[in-house]
């Protein structure tokens, strides 16, 4: 009789003790951009060709087209059609429904830079026309750009 009742004490004790409150998923939709999941690329000086570096969308099924604006800034150590060449030119990049990436193509130039001047080259992630979070959620909203420091070899 105790035997049982020991065995019926523990199993209310363990069933009692279970958090029955609901678990809210995560489900907040944001756009963010990365380089085998980096922010932050080293580009070699001597590099020629050309890269797809990709804008995502991370969300549930969305039912309206995003547009996405990005700007594309260099520091005073680069200069376009020298060091490098956007190949995209749109501007928003249009993300239809169902499509959860897009690209911005760079073509790299070879060419020595000076290590004394900023050779970075940002995409920053601006705006979007559904106000989705730019960045991961959070304070710090990493990946709402990607940083490129071209260095000589």
């Amino acid at each position: 009789m105790n035997k049982y009742f020991i065995l019926l004490l523990i199993s209310g004790l363990v069933l009692s003790s279970c958090n029955k409150e609901e678990f809210t998923p995560f489900d907040e939709a944001f756009i963010h951009i990365n380089f085998n999941n980096q922010d932050n690329v080293e580009i070699r000086s001597n590099r020629r060709d050309v890269v797809s570096y990709y804008v995502y969308l991370s969300s549930k099924p969305l039912n309206q087209d995003l547009y996405v604006d990005y700007s594309i800034i260099p520091g005073d150590g680069l200069t376009e059609g020298v060091d490098y060449e956007i190949l995209t030119k749109d501007n928003p990049l249009f993300f239809p429904i169902g499509i959860y990436r897009r690209p911005v193509q760079i073509r790299w130039m070879e060419r020595e830079v000076d290590p004394t001047a900023d050779n970075t080259l940002t995409i920053q992630l601006d705006s979007n026309n559904l106000g989705i979070n730019i960045g991961f959620p959070g304070p710090d909203s990493n990946q709402d750009k990607l940083i490129f420091k071209k260095v000589n070899n």
